[in-house]
């Protein structure tokens, strides 16, 4: 379904009265800051903890996360847009944040306006992917930099030509490597591999941004049972190695990986991680991290 109203700095309006498409508003904003959140009905089950990751991104540029999108201020802004979208099932709210000058004052103050919109989804949790994904190794790129502060600073230039390449091999996500040749995070996402009898993910050393699907999963896994590392010395060749290769991410939850090169991976691990998230999806209420209730 179309949304109909859009959240524009603090008021909800139509999409109408605005007189712009967000789609190509996002498209002229290079330098915007950009964030998704999913929710379940009305409820936006990690709210409070994903705006803490984005706090941490503004303070990483020398900036505070205006008051106007703090949970207390945003979380009523976003049930009005979701309950005006009637959105019942699964929706991703997106927000697009835009710096502008500010004249007055000589405090090299920065100011703020924000959009968000919403985009439905078929399910109210993070279904598994029922294909697999065809991933590679991006050859012309490498993360490097605080990931916080490169979340900030990167062009979106640079995120198109990833993608480029990505569709240019025929696969489905790309991963990139830090300086040193190791594994760091998909384009848009965290990796985690099963090997043998344990779970692994790179680690902060290999600049990958720490999502918070990625803290999620972590703590999955360790509830779950199972033996897990972060590492900081994963190679392309240990995904050769591999039985199990995933993707975490905010928007798309968790995602199994078929094959890499000639390699084929099985999804066991990722498909009981998966029916864990959707039952913590479910009943994740407004006294743990952050749901809208």
């Amino acid at each position: 379904m179309k949304y109909n109203y859009v959240l524009l700095n603090g008021s909800v309006i139509t999409r109408e009265s605005w007189l712009k498409d967000p789609e190509e508003w996002i498209l002229q904003a290079d330098q915007a800051i950009r964030a998704d959140f999913f929710a379940s009905g009305n409820r936006i089950p990690f709210l409070e903890a994903s705006l803490r990751i984005l706090t941490l991104r503004f303070q990483s540029v020398g900036w505070e996360l205006p008051i106007a999108l703090s949970y207390p201020m945003l979380l009523p802004k976003f049930e009005k847009l979701l309950n005006k979208n009637r959105s019942f099932k699964g929706t991703v709210i997106h927000l697009v944040i835009m710096p502008v000058e500010v004249t007055a004052g000589l405090d090299g103050t920065k100011g703020f306006q924000y959009l968000a919109f919403t985009e439905e989804r078929p399910d109210d949790f993070f279904p598994l992917n029922s294909k697999g994904l065809a991933i590679g190794i991006s050859s012309g790129y490498r993360n490097s930099g605080e990931p916080f502060y490169s979340s900030m600073v990167r062009s979106r230039i640079r995120s198109l030509l990833i993608r480029e390449e990505c569709v240019a091999n025929g696969w489905d996500e790309i991963l990139l490597l830090d300086p040193k040749g190791r594994l760091s995070e998909a384009s848009s996402a965290n990796v985690f591999l099963r090997i043998k009898d344990r779970v692994v993910t790179p680690g902060p050393e290999n600049n990958c941004f720490p999502r918070l699907m990625t803290g999620i999963t972590k703590n999955l896994i360790i509830k779950a049972g199972l033996n897990f590392t972060e590492v900081h010395k994963i190679t392309p060749e240990d995904l050769g190695n591999a039985e199990e290769v995933f993707l975490t991410d905010d928007l798309y939850g968790i995602r199994w990986v078929l094959s890499y090169e000639n390699k084929r991976y099985y999804r066991k691990v990722s498909s009981a991680l998966s029916e864990r998230l959707k039952d913590l999806v479910q009943r994740t209420d407004q006294f743990s991290m952050g749901s809208s209730g």
